[in-house]
């Protein structure tokens, strides 16, 4: 249901009309998305439910569509006035927050590891703010993206091991440093 509201609401609204110029942010909020998955794919801290739905397939669905969609909702409609960019961010948010609530009450979703909604909620601003700062000075929003994951990673005591090293972000790494 979720999936088909953001695929009708962003048809109403005609944000494809936008994806050129956000595609670069859109591609860096799946990449963020794909990365908590791999980040944390043995302490995921929530999780979302599949009833008799694939659990890789529901994750892909929302990492390559879902989350892009609702950032190319938020973003094609962002103010130009700062007042009202920090009204849009936090209408958002707490849209975005109430959602989120609503599925965890459905049992669409589940929290681990003192995840809460009021995390979620702090995940919706930064993804609503970092989606805007990508779309004008993306260097500084990646800087702020490996700033606030070690904030995470800290903050509920993420395992970080040597597998992270076998993963395909080091391999890539590993083969550019000797190339």
């Amino acid at each position: 249901m979720l999936i088909l509201f953001v695929f009708l609401f962003n048809l109403s609204k005609k944000t494809w009309r936008h994806v050129p110029r956000f595609h670069k942010t859109l591609v860096f909020v799946s990449f963020i998305n794909a990365f908590y998955y791999y980040l944390c794919r043995n302490f995921l801290l929530w999780e979302f439910n599949p009833k008799g739905m694939n659990r890789k397939w529901l994750r892909a669905i929302h990492i390559l569509f879902v989350t892009p969609a609702i950032t190319l909702l938020s973003l094609s409609s962002f103010p130009s006035n700062l007042s009202k960019q920090i009204l849009h961010v936090m209408k958002w948010t707490i849209g975005s927050t109430l959602i989120e609530y609503f599925t965890y009450r459905m049992r669409i979703m589940e929290y681990r590891h003192g995840w809460n909604v009021f995390w979620s909620g702090v995940i919706f601003f930064i993804l609503y703010t970092y989606s805007y700062l990508h779309s004008k000075k993306p260097v500084a929003t990646w800087i702020l993206s490996f700033v606030t994951m070690f904030f995470f990673i800290a903050k509920f005591n993420i395992p970080i091991t040597k597998r992270l090293l076998k993963g395909p972000v080091f391999i890539i790494a590993k083969i550019l440093r000797y190339s």
